[in-house]
C-alpha cells in the first residue's frame, strides 16, 4: 500500500505461504525467510517498515509534516510493527473471512488497545485518518482494521468510521478485489462464518 501510495512502480510476487518448499523461496529473498522484500536493482530490502522507510526517501509526504506527529506516526508504526502478537495470532488476516465467532480474551485487548490509540490519534486531528492526510501509520493499521471486519472485532464509532475510510480508499478496494479473485484456498482462514 505504502508503494501504491508513493506512485513507485513496482510488481508483486506471490509465494503462497502454506505450499510445501515455500520456505525455501523465502530464504531465498532474505536472510530472515520473510516476506515482504522489496528489490531494487540488486539490492533486497526485506521488512515491511525497511520498504516504508526506503519511499519515504523517495516520497517524503509518506510521513506526517509537523515533526511531533512524524515522531508519534513512527512510533505507532513501530507499536504494529511488532507488537499486538495476539490479534495477528488469532485473527490471521484474510480479505475473503467474515466470522463472528467469539474471540480470545488477549485478542480482545489487543483490539480494545488499537481502538483506544486510533480513537486518541483521530481526536487530535481534523483528518479521516490518524494524522489528518493518509500517511505511512495507516498502511501499518489497513490490515489491522481488515481483521476487525473480517472477525467482527467489537470497536468504538470512531474506529468504525476509520476502518470505512480506509477500507473505502480505491487502492485498497483495488487491493480487496484481487483478494477475492485469487484462486488459491486457504481452508482454514477462508471459512464464511466458522
Amino acid at each position: 500500500m505504502v508503494l501504491t501510495k508513493a506512485e513507485l512502480p513496482f510488481r508483486v510476487e506471490v509465494i503462497d505461504l502454506d505450499i510445501p518448499g515455500y520456505k525455501n523461496k523465502l530464504l531465498a529473498l532474505s536472510d530472515a525467510g520473510t516476506v515482504p522484500v522489496l528489490q531494487v536493482g540488486e539490492e533486497k530490502i526485506p521488512d515491511s517498515l525497511a520498504i516504508s522507510e526506503f519511499a519515504a526517501k523517495a516520497v517524503p509526504n509518506l510521513w506526517p509534516k509537523d515533526p511531533k506527529d512524524k515522531k508519534r506516526a513512527r512510533e505507532v508504526v513501530e507499536l504494529m510493527h511488532t507488537g499486538f502478537e495476539a490479534i495477528r495470532r488469532e485473527a490471521p488476516m484474510n480479505l475473503r473471512r467474515r466470522t463472528s465467532l467469539p474471540m480470545p480474551e488477549d485478542c480482545l485487548r489487543d483490539a480494545a488497545e488499537i481502538d483506544a490509540m486510533w480513537s486518541e490519534l483521530l481526536s487530535q486531528h481534523d483528518g479521516p485518518f490518524l494524522f489528518n492526510d493518509w500517511s505511512i501509520a495507516d498502511a501499518f493499521y489497513m490490515p489491522v482494521a481488515t481483521r476487525f471486519a473480517s472477525y467482527d472485532l467489537p470497536r468504538s464509532v470512531r474506529a468504525d468510521t476509520y476502518i470505512s475510510e480506509l477500507m473505502s480508499d480505491p487502492d485498497f478496494q483495488n487491493w480487496e478485489m484481487m483478494a477475492f479473485a485469487e484462486t488459491h484456498i486457504l481452508p482454514e482462514t477462508d471459512a464464511v462464518n466458522r
